[in-house]
């Protein structure tokens, strides 16, 4: 199956340099991706939101977390976040500045993609 989903700029250029091997997603009112049904060997079109770029990748894993804190510590802050200080606190309050992601954490939990560039 084939998705496409818009992403900020910088971690779009991460993905595509091999630097950001893990994507957190969650479902919001903007975003009606079904990550519960995403697998392995699924493919993602990335949109990149400022230069219109696309990057598309294949889908290595899907692991669904209850909260973005336990995302980081199992996958790695190294392999999720695109910039800043590479600590869990930093990757914590990155994600929740992301409109609805708080809540929608709460609710859903967050899906760590492995993200693959083909």
């Amino acid at each position: 199956m084939n998705h496409t989903l818009d992403i900020n700029d910088r971690p779009f250029k991460a993905i595509e340099a091999g630097t950001k091997k893990i994507e957190g997603r969650t479902p919001t009112s903007w975003d009606k991706t079904p990550y519960d049904k995403l697998k392995k060997g699924d493919f993602i079109t990335f949109v990149n939101n400022v230069t219109g770029k696309t990057l598309k990748i294949e889908v290595v894993f899907v692991h669904h977390y209850s909260n973005t804190k336990a995302m980081l510590e199992a996958e790695g802050v190294e392999n999720v976040l695109s910039s800043g200080p590479k600590t869990i606190e930093h990757g914590i309050e990155s994600y929740n500045s992301f409109e609805e992601y708080n809540e929608s954490i709460r609710k859903n939990g967050i899906y760590a993609i492995g993200v693959k560039p083909i």
